[in-house]
């Protein structure tokens, strides 16, 4: 079974909570190096060496760890990352000409970041969060090449069709 380490930075505080989830992961504590910090000081978890026992999720004050088991490796590459150990998204919602399309789903799925990936506000960079510029249109037709979404990524670079979207920010 695989797993996905996210750690939200902006919640990250190693100096306030006193590494709590460096002292207390067993696979640290066993000599490997699982959780470390970075350079930022803030916990960085190697997701090679995580066994998903969930004790930093627990033991961490500020919920900034989460430990994603997913059920089988997902051979795709993500289409969008935005960072190590940060959030991933793996596919677009299918865009149809001249329909309303709705994306509705728990939180945390990546419904909005799909929804700025289509309507161009952001520009994915195809999992490859350390790339310095962005995915250029071409790749983006390339990557979906043989899909729905292929013909809308080309009538989005012809200036063909124009997006629109409302997110309801509830």
């Amino acid at each position: 079974m695989s797993r996905i380490a996210i750690v939200i930075k902006q919640r990250c505080f190693p100096e306030k909570c006193g590494e709590a989830c460096l002292k207390h992961c067993p696979v640290n504590r066993s000599g490997a190096d699982c959780i470390t910090l970075t350079d930022d000081h803030k916990a960085r978890v190697d997701e090679a060496l995580c066994n998903g026992c969930g004790i930093c999720v627990n033991v961490c004050p500020y919920d900034a760890v989460h430990i994603l088991k997913l059920p089988e490796e997902l051979k795709q590459e993500p289409i969008h990352r935005y960072g190590e150990n940060a959030f991933r998204l793996y596919s677009l919602p299918t865009p149809l000409f001249g329909t309303v399309v709705g994306v509705i789903g728990r939180n945390g799925i990546g419904k909005s970041t799909a929804l700025k990936i289509l309507g161009q506000v952001i520009t994915p960079n195809l999992g490859d969060w350390r790339r310095e510029t962005p995915a250029e249109m071409q790749e983006l037709i390339a990557y979906f090449k043989g899909t729905e979404a292929q013909a809308f990524f080309e009538a989005m670079r012809d200036r063909k069709l124009r997006v629109s979207y409302k997110p309801q920010a509830v």
